[in-house]
């Protein structure tokens, strides 16, 4: 396994596990509080907002390629039979 290759599964690997951390604090808060425990639905709310901003500050988004612009319907030349 080459180092680059290593890298990037290592970055896949941690981006995978903040999702599932944020995912799960969510859910925990949630449930926390509709059973109206205020204490624990807080910290996990807390959680959930660290994991949310580690996860923007550390981890860069996924490079996309941009969208191709189509023409709109107005453009197309209109095809009669």
């Amino acid at each position: 396994m080459t180092e680059a290759t290593g890298q990037d599964r290592l970055q896949q690997l941690g981006r995978f596990g903040l999702r599932a951390l944020r995912i799960a604090a969510s859910t925990v808060s949630l449930i926390e509080l509709l059973r109206s425990e205020w204490t624990g639905g807080i910290a996990a709310g807390v959680a959930w907002l660290v994991f949310v901003q580690v996860e923007r500050r550390v981890l860069p988004p996924v490079e996309q390629p941009p969208p191709q612009e189509q023409p709109s319907p107005a453009e197309q030349p209109t095809q009669r039979p």
